[in-house]
């Protein structure tokens, strides 16, 4: 028996209404890939906090369906020009797809003959299960085939971290957090070489299954969470003896952050999913944390390693002694406001002093600050002050910043490339600070910038926040302000990302 094969090529937004049509109309199955797969223009597909993707699609789609002509019509001359037909009625305008007939084979034989056991190292194996292990005593065998979740170890990425565990010279009673866990093939392989405790997290569901699956398989206590699960082992005060993320460049830099402060001090990280060209980016994003530096290069990819030694109590250090001089400032300033006069130094003392609103500042800090504004404010009474918002762009966060395009929502009437950007901004300090400009960053998928757009005050903030605050070009925004805008972008064509700051101009 032989079955035929229908490829159509089509924009992001067309595939999965696409797939769903050709199911309706028959098909034993359909698949959408990048169109640009294993080419120059390859666009990765990925799910990260704050950057999942709005179409589970590609610019360029490839959608495949699978039909049996013992079981339809598509044996027939007029199959093709028949369901273009019946595409069309269903709003679907296509070109005639390409086709090919596929002829019946063992397709799990053919599939576990693509997926021999692979060595890593000098111990490593990763085996499925349709292998025999080998015969060597000190062989550490993972036994994982291939599923819904990423990792078998085939890939330079995963090959690279399995090959760092397995040389890290002392991994016993190690705590490890294996972040973007996929198969959980890491996980399990740090378990076997004595890591404890070992812990996994992913977004997808689906592969936290796969991965519970092959640590039970493995015989190894390994803890898989998803993040939104607020567990004990993802908690701001957990802290691990290794952090280990196989994700990808732009991923690794937005989560920077929550990463290394899942490190604790001495403790050390090891990135992978990085192409060699995007290391030195990766690298400079965590060196306000810790020096990363390129562990090993495997077929254009790298693996990353760092300590979070000296550098970390240093850093702790640093901030305790901020505290102290902040505590000492406030002191030396009420002294200045009763001796000198208050109002002559109140406009640079003020935003320096000024605590953040979102929790960040020590409480000691925060009463301070709300003491000596009660005094400012009775001084003001008698000696007369002036007001002067601060400029201060540390001030200002942008907790989230969502990039939509306009046709997805509007079932294609608009043009592709017009796309609506979501941003929430809030200033955390605890006075008013100076509205900035918003700058918009598009980017192609090389990451090199193809845009850039500035947007004044007046541009940006939404037409009912500023008839609410008439006076905000001269008073700015309200201490802990949150304001949520929407723009529309027009994007360039071969546009893949994009970013988002806060500047005021020179």
């Amino acid at each position: 028996m032989s079955y035929r094969e229908l490829v159509f090529t089509v924009v992001a937004e067309t595939a999965e209404p696409l797939g769903d049509a050709l199911i309706d109309l028959g098909a034993l199955s359909v698949t959408v890939e990048d169109d640009a797969a294993g080419g120059y223009d390859e666009n990765p597909l990925y799910g990260e906090p704050g950057l999942s993707p709005e179409v589970q699609a590609w610019e360029r789609s490839s959608v495949t369906a699978l039909f049996n002509p013992e079981l339809d019509a598509s044996g027939s001359a007029d199959f093709i020009e028949e369901l273009l037909s019946s595409l069309k009625e269903a709003g679907f305008h296509l070109s005639a797809p390409e086709e090919k007939i596929v002829e019946e084979q063992d397709w799990v034989r053919l599939t576990q003959s693509q997926f021999a056991p692979i060595q890593i190292g000098k111990r490593i194996w990763v085996v499925p299960s349709w292998h025999d292990a080998p015969t060597d005593p000190n062989a550490i065998c993972l036994a994982v085939d291939p599923g819904l979740a990423f990792g078998t170890g085939s890939h330079p990425t995963t090959h690279l971290c399995l090959l760092w565990l397995e040389q890290h010279r002392n991994l016993q009673n190690k705590s490890l957090l294996d972040y973007g866990c996929g198969s959980g093939i890491l996980a399990i392989a740090a378990a076997k070489l004595g890591a404890n405790p070992v812990v996994g997290t992913d977004i997808d569901p689906q592969a936290m299954v796969a991965a519970r699956s092959n640590a039970e398989i493995n015989k190894t206590e390994i803890r898989f969470v998803l993040p939104n699960e607020d567990a004990p082992e993802l908690a701001s005060q957990t802290k691990y003896d290794i952090v280990m993320a196989n994700i990808l460049a732009n991923p690794l830099q937005v989560l920077a952050p929550a990463l290394v402060n899942k490190i604790r001090p001495g403790g050390e990280i090891v990135l992978s999913g990085v192409l060699a060209r995007q290391a030195d980016e990766v690298i400079a994003t965590y060196s306000q944390w810790l020096k990363l530096s390129i562990w090993k290069e495997s077929e254009g990819w790298v693996c990353l390693y760092g300590t979070l030694a000296e550098s970390k109590q240093e850093l702790i250090s640093t901030q305790t002694q901020k505290k102290s001089l902040k505590l000492i400032l406030l002191g030396a300033f009420l002294l200045l406001m009763l001796v000198f006069g208050e109002h002559l130094s109140r406009n640079a003392l003020l935003p320096a002093l000024a605590p953040r609103v979102d929790g960040t500042s020590s409480a000691i800090a925060v009463h301070a600050f709300s003491l000596l504004r009660r005094i400012d404010q009775k001084l003001c009474v008698v000696l007369g002050c002036i007001n002067r918002p601060v400029s201060d762009f540390a001030a200002w966060k942008i907790t989230s910043a969502t990039l939509t395009p306009e046709n997805a929502r509007e079932g294609l009437k608009n043009a592709p490339n017009q796309s609506l950007l979501q941003v929430e901004i809030q200033n955390r300090l605890a006075i008013a600070v100076l509205l900035p400009n918003l700058e918009i960053s598009l980017t192609d998928a090389e990451e090199s910038e193809l845009k850039s757009i500035q947007l004044t005050p007046k541009e940006w903030l939404p037409v009912a926040w500023q008839e609410s605050h008439p006076d905000f070009s001269s008073k700015g925004a309200p201490s802990g302000e949150l304001i949520q805008t929407q723009l529309p972008i027009s994007l360039p064509t071969n546009a893949a990302g994009y970013r988002v700051h806060v500047v005021y101009p020179q």
